[in-house]
């Protein structure tokens, strides 16, 4: 089963919206983000106009994590790894290792209202939450991000998955809904057979 295997090794269905939203996969932790303390790939896609500040899509993207077993997603991890990954985002692209992000925040709280899943997901977690950062691709100002988050296991196995919607628009926007739609359209791809 394809759920068992290593992060590293399991490939996803990420359906995009249009064919302009672009993606990538990088491993975790990220070389921009050392200080992350959570191993696995990392999927992304952006948005059309993800690193144009005048665009729509300025700063909309949805990542999926697969993850090892350890640490467990709980809240506080959310938060603490979280702000690991944008204080780190923000200090490798302004080129600055010294960049004051005492200012930098997280706010992550724990949702009741459940909301579409991956097929097969088990023990969903849901989570809204605001990071407050240096946006450093256009603008290199302060920016607060909105999030979605869900957590999840598959059937017999030890990794944890988390899917992240994010925008600097409030989650009454349209463009919502789009990412709410990809995150119910991730499925765990099965292993190729050898011949």
């Amino acid at each position: 089963m394809s759920a068992a295997l290593p992060p590293h090794l399991q490939k996803f269905e990420i359906k995009k919206p249009t064919l302009e939203w672009a993606g990538e996969r990088i491993k975790l932790p990220p070389s921009f983000a050392p200080k992350l303390g959570l191993k696995g790939i990392e999927e992304i896609l952006f948005a059309p106009g993800m690193f144009k500040a005048e665009a729509k899509g300025f700063f909309t993207y949805v990542f999926l994590f697969a993850l090892e077993r350890k640490p467990e997603l709980t809240a506080e991890v959310l938060r603490k790894e979280l702000l690991a990954y944008y204080i780190g985002l923000s200090k490798a692209r302004l080129g600055k290792p010294d960049l004051d992000t005492s200012k930098f925040t997280v706010k992550l709280k724990a949702l009741k209202m459940q909301e579409a899943s991956p097929k097969g997901a088990m023990n969903a977690k849901f989570y809204r939450a605001e990071v407050y950062w240096i946006e450093p691709f256009a603008t290199k100002k302060f920016q607060t991000l909105h999030f979605e988050l869900q957590t999840w296991q598959y059937k017999d196995s030890a990794n944890q998955y988390l899917f992240v919607c994010a925008s600097p628009q409030k989650p009454t926007a349209a463009i919502w809904e789009t990412m709410r739609g990809i995150r119910a359209s991730v499925a765990l791809k099965p292993p190729k057979k050898l011949p």
